[in-house]
């Protein structure tokens, strides 16, 4: 490989959310802020309340809704409710004074300290707040005092700015200035007196004289309406009615509801001196979003640590009918492609062995690897796998379903699934290849042999198809050169089911030494074009088929590292250009280390290890939608295909509704709170970036 990165540890995401429960019944939170000794506040409407350490505590008074929060320059908290100021010491609440008009805003800079009503500014000295200047129309809004003497006050209709030596305010109108005719909801001064505004049409940066920069010119910040906004050290922060953005020099993240927020409006954001860690404000509640530093190898160990909750019988799949989302809770899904799944887990183990020697490591993919070979057996069809098996008092144990077939094991009685599909084919054929170089035995290696030359006699006696019990081909496993080259109807699969073919005979051959597969693979690329197949396997679907993705760049893996037919591998590696240039996009770092192992040149690291390290801690698959930030579109091709509608450019890992490696990039919408995916897709991801050289741990 022409070059390794070495990682470094990154900033891993950990949530915790309060909702009215835990807040004296609140349901909208509305400010947050610290006390002197670093205490955090939060104002919600049923009053104000600070954070122990684990849990928030009312404390008594003021008892109706607390709009604003202010660290004083004397170091004294002071809360807002209705028309009333009060302080907070040592978590003791009193009352200061009464303004006649509500107060909007109290806000702090340097050794100066302010509150805001409709009709009125107010400085604070000596203990008070006393009235400073009228505002402008009587109509404010919000105000942003800077780190020199101006405060900038906008109002309905202007932006303002405190004048001296005579206290005025300088009134800047649409009409008459550079100021832009729109709402302001929010205002905050960096060092440089800059002011940074957020109003209905996105953010605005002003320079307090005459200069505007508007949000056509800001295209990392969100579109549309904002609804606070804070500024640390090196983020800017922008609450929007979807939820927050941070916007960053390196990139802008969305954190939103389900995940991160406890909803999508949010009225304020409050990041800590350190920006390690963020309490945002939201509908139905508050987020404490902490950012832990922690290396690949750690982040690995933690998933690693999770797998029980994801494993029944040594298969790996999704866990369900969680409560509350607690892993503890619900139970293992039987699924479709258990074997799939689980082969992620024997692939991961066997190059985590290869990597490290850890014993440990090794028994894991030997268990594993005997469940998938039990796949097989269980059958009683020669060569045929089940897609999975169900015991007696296991979710729809014996309702009739045809695809279900009883069957007896060492453990007693039992139903597996036919009509069992090319996917777990791949699944099979993926998980032994590694196996049987990285972990296994000679005895292994004669019971692996003996395995996979039946699935492969099983295709090649039946027509090129799988076989199922009732004697008919299942669905999607064809491979004959009669349907894929012949018949239309397999367009989808020409490419794909050609190149899976080829990989399971060489890997076939690889087993066995047998030359008859090594044979048939040369004339099915030379007589019926399986390699011209290959040239083009992925087809242009508005990346609606991901299963395909994953499939093909599986198998894949095995013939490039083991094919030494030169022409063949010009026709594989071109096919594998042409699918990664089109997939690159979704930065799935298994696909992009696959891309480095085929090519021996340059891919896109950075960008793989990014998606690694932003992948979330939090398996859960939060309820999410998407549809309400004006910031993402819709793909418009997907109805060509049939296919539900997806996103036209993928998310970032963090902001991706399904916690599947190889999916979930161009969602929008997960409707699934009680369910959480295996993290055997991230591991696999992980360790193959090890052992393929490209990652230093």
């Amino acid at each position: 490989m022409p070059y390794c990165l070495r990682l470094q540890p990154s900033p891993q995401i950990k949530t915790e959310k309060y909702f009215s429960n835990c807040l004296a019944g609140s349901r909208a939170v509305l400010c947050a802020a610290y006390d002197g000794a670093g205490r955090l506040f939060i104002g919600a409407e049923k009053g104000l309340l600070f954070f122990d350490g684990e849990r928030f505590v009312k404390l008594c008074g003021p008892y109706k809704a607390v709009n604003a929060l202010c660290l004083l320059p004397d170091g004294v908290l002071a809360a807002a409710s209705e028309n009333t100021i009060y302080t907070v010491t040592d978590s003791a609440v009193t009352a200061l004074q009464t303004l006649p008009s509500p107060v909007l805003e109290l806000k702090a800079a340097g050794d100066r300290a302010y509150a805001l009503t409709a009709d009125m500014l107010y400085s604070y000295a000596d203990g008070r707040f006393s009235p400073e200047q009228e505002t402008a129309f009587s109509a404010a809004v919000c105000m942003a005092p800077t780190p020199g003497k101006a405060v900038y006050v906008a109002c309905d209709g202007a932006v303002t700015r405190l004048m001296a030596k005579r206290t005025r305010f300088g009134v800047m109108t649409p009409s008459m200035t550079h100021t832009p005719a729109v709402r302001f909801a929010c205002m905050a001064a960096d060092p440089l007196g800059t002011v940074w505004c957020g109003t209905e049409k996105g953010v605005y940066v002003f320079d307090g004289r005459s200069e505007w920069t508007p949000p056509a010119e800001l295209p990392a910040f969100p579109r549309g309406e904002i609804t606070c906004l804070a500024l640390g050290k090196k983020n800017v922060y922008a609450g929007t009615p979807a939820g927050l953005y941070v916007i960053s020099p390196e990139h802008t993240r969305f954190y939103g509801a389900g995940r991160y927020l406890t909803g999508s409006r949010v009225f304020c954001v409050l990041p800590s001196p350190d920006e390690s860690e963020l309490t945002v404000c939201a509908e139905d509640g508050v987020s404490r979003i902490r950012f832990v530093p922690m290396t690949l190898a750690e982040k690995a160990a933690y998933f690693e640590a999770l797998l029980p909750y994801f494993t029944r019988e040594d298969y790996y799949t999704r866990r369900v009918d969680m409560k509350n989302g607690n892993l503890a809770s619900g139970n293992v899904q039987i699924t479709d492609n258990d074997g799939l799944y689980t082969a992620d887990a024997v692939a991961f183990y066997s190059m985590k062995y290869a990597v490290t020697g850890d014993e440990a490591a090794k028994e894991a993919a030997r268990r594993t690897m005997k469940a998938l070979l039990k796949l097989q057996r269980v059958t009683g069809i020669p060569g045929f796998p089940a897609r999975a098996y169900r015991r007696p008092g296991e979710h729809r144990y014996g309702d009739g379903d045809p695809e279900w077939h009883a069957a007896v094991d060492e453990t007693g009685p039992l139903e597996w699934k036919g009509e069992t599909s090319s996917d777990e084919l791949v699944g099979h054929f993926f998980a032994a290849g590694w196996y049987y170089d990285l972990c296994a035995d000679a005895a292994e290696k004669a019971e692996l042999a003996e395995a996979y030359r039946a699935i492969t006699e099983h295709i090649l006696t039946h027509g090129y198809t799988l076989c199922d019990a009732d004697g008919t081909p299942t669905s999607w496993a064809h491979f004959g050169p009669d349907e894929l080259n012949g018949d239309d109807a397999w367009c989808w699969e020409k490419g794909v089911n050609a190149l899976e073919l080829l990989s399971f005979l060489r890997l076939t051959y690889h087993f066995t030494g047998d030359e008859k597969y090594l044979a048939l693979q040369k004339s099915l690329a030379a007589e019926h074009h399986y390699a011209m197949n290959v040239l083009a396997y992925k087809k242009d679907d508005a990346h609606s088929s991901v299963i395909d993705d994953r499939l093909t760049l599986y198998i894949a893996t095995h013939l490039l590292r083991l094919e030494t037919d030169e022409a063949l591998l010009r026709y594989a590696r071109l096919g594998i250009r042409r699918h990664y240039e089109y997939i690159k996009e979704n930065y799935a770092p298994y696909f992009a280390f696959v891309y480095a192992l085929s090519h021996g040149g340059h891919t896109d690291l950075d960008e793989a290890v990014r998606v690694l390290e932003e992948f979330p801690l939090d398996l859960r698959c939060h309820k999410t939608d998407m549809r309400c930030r004006p910031d993402l579109e819709m793909d418009p091709r997907t109805a060509e295909f049939g296919e539900e509608p997806h996103l036209l450019h993928p998310l970032p890992a963090s902001e991706r509704v399904t916690d599947e490696m190889h999916s979930g990039a161009r969602a929008f919408f997960c409707g699934r709170d009680n369910a959480a995916y295996s993290p055997c897709g991230w591991l696999l991801a992980y360790w193959a970036g090890r052992y393929f050289g490209l990652l230093e741990a």
